[in-house]
């Protein structure tokens, strides 16, 4: 984990140190994105989501073992669809101004009119963008810019704010190249992960057979 974070802040904070200065350029993120307005008007789709800082996007049930939002009071949740984007401006401690996440499972969703929906309008590797939000290139424009609102534990954003967030990029090539050795990254964490809990298992029986 140390080893994925520190790379993504080499990657994106230190892009204008490097040889390939002139590469990299900036644009603010309505240049290529725009918000997502569809609606489940009609209450058809059930598949809610959550947006988590840890997780991303995935079902609220996989993540609260239950449903919070209710059948009937899901019509103006907005509905989002492979590849589009959701910010939540709750903070969290592996977040701290909000997770912004990459949409990747292929049902349509609906997630809560508290989050903000996006869906990219640009030829721009949609991974490179998802990786860019996990880093914290953009917190500091948040933070000189933003206000804490009513609530702590929120982001006061509005639409300009939002829109004006700073996204910086490479050429087209560079962007794949990034997006894969990071996929590739994360990759062999959740290998480990997984190996890590198969240990624990081992170490758990171990102590049965040798204690009880």
């Amino acid at each position: 984990k140390k080893y994925k974070r520190g790379v993504i802040q080499h990657i994106f904070r230190s892009h204008a140190k490097t040889d390939e200065k002139s590469k990299w350029t900036y644009v603010r993120l309505g240049d290529i994105f725009k918000k997502v307005s569809r609606r489940n008007s009609n209450g058809e789709i059930k598949n809610v989501i959550t947006n988590s800082a840890e997780y991303g996007l995935i079902p609220q049930r996989d993540f609260f073992d239950k449903d919070i939002a209710v059948d009937g009071n899901t019509t103006n949740y907005y509905v989002i669809e492979y590849g589009d984007f959701v910010y939540n401006p709750r903070k969290s401690r592996t977040a701290p101004y909000g997770p912004c996440n990459r949409y990747t499972l292929r049902d349509k969703g609906i997630i809560s009119p508290l989050y903000t929906c996006l869906v990219l309008q640009s030829d721009i590797n949609p991974s490179y963008l998802a990786w860019y939000f996990k880093s914290d290139a953009w917190y500091r424009y948040i933070y000189d810019n933003g206000s804490q609102g009513v609530r702590h534990d929120r982001v006061s954003m509005t639409d300009d704010l939002l829109m004006s967030i700073p996204v910086i990029l490479p050429n087209k090539k560079r962007q794949q190249k990034i997006a894969d050795m990071l996929d590739m990254i994360e990759s062999k964490l959740h290998m480990v992960q997984q190996e890590y809990e198969f240990l624990l298992q081992i170490k758990d029986g171990c102590m049965q057979q040798l204690f009880i």
